[in-house]
């Protein structure tokens, strides 16, 4: 198989969703075999890798809301191929009403916090333990624009603490490891036109939350997906470290 990937294992969490789905196809057409974790969604994920790239996909359950289903999807992701990228996509996003009743808010930030941060954190410390044993690799974290600045809607606050949490640990991973050939990069797009984003939404409603970017536009998850790849080929191997912003100039720093 040819293509800028080829050659190389990707393991992509959160498969079954949007962003998720985009990735996989992209991934796949560019050369990568790839391991799909989902967690329940096992039909959406077979979905999100179908097409004439199949015989390169391994799709595998893991639950990582919790340290030890993350390390074990690392074991069972190992098992099948030595990784040379991770992409930390798999995410939920839960209610935490400022207004609401204790329970609620308790629920969501406790939910949040273990698929997130310590879940993803996990992950992403296995990932970065092997890569820098073997003298390198690539992790490409998701993130948020609300991670940035702050959530422009005030009852999603735990969701954008848990993105700036993990956020944060990719910054000091790629700041320790950079010189073991370890790659670690953030992406913080603004309101995806697919999954979390616009989950339940009519279109009046979408067309709403697409004005609160100052395009005027959602973002697309092919665009996700063309830059995940990218960052996957290391052809720009002093990229670590950094977060960058899918936003449609919705804010500029």
């Amino acid at each position: 198989m040819s293509g800028p990937l080829a050659g190389r294992t990707v393991l992509l969490t959160g498969t079954s969703g949007g962003i998720g789905a985009a990735t996989a196809q992209r991934l796949l057409a560019d050369g990568a075999d790839l391991l799909g974790q989902y967690r329940s969604g096992r039909e959406a994920a077979e979905a999100a890798v179908d097409g004439p790239h199949r015989d390169r996909a391994t799709l595998l359950a893991g639950d990582l809301s919790t340290p030890q289903g993350a390390r074990e999807l690392w074991r069972a992701a190992e098992a099948e191929r030595p990784v040379d990228v991770l992409v930390l996509n798999a995410a939920t996003i839960a209610p935490t009403p400022f207004d609401g009743d204790d329970e609620t808010w308790d629920a969501g930030w406790a939910e949040q916090l273990a698929v997130n941060v310590v879940g993803a954190g996990a992950l992403l410390r296995e990932a970065v333990r092997t890569f820098a044993s073997r003298g390198g690799g690539t992790a490409v974290v998701l993130s948020s624009w609300s991670a940035e600045q702050g959530s422009r809607l005030l009852d999603v606050s735990g969701y954008a603490a848990s993105k700036a949490a993990i956020r944060n640990l990719a910054q000091t991973l790629a700041r320790h490891f950079a010189r073991d050939g370890v790659r670690v990069v953030v992406l913080a797009p603004g309101v995806v036109d697919t999954g979390m984003g616009v989950a339940g939404q009519s279109a009046e409603q979408a067309a709403a939350v697409a004005g609160l970017m100052a395009s005027g536009e959602l973002v697309g998850a092919d665009e996700v997906a063309d830059l995940v790849s990218y960052l996957a080929s290391d052809r720009c191997p002093s990229l670590t470290g950094a977060t960058l912003d899918l936003n449609g100039a919705s804010y500029v720093r």
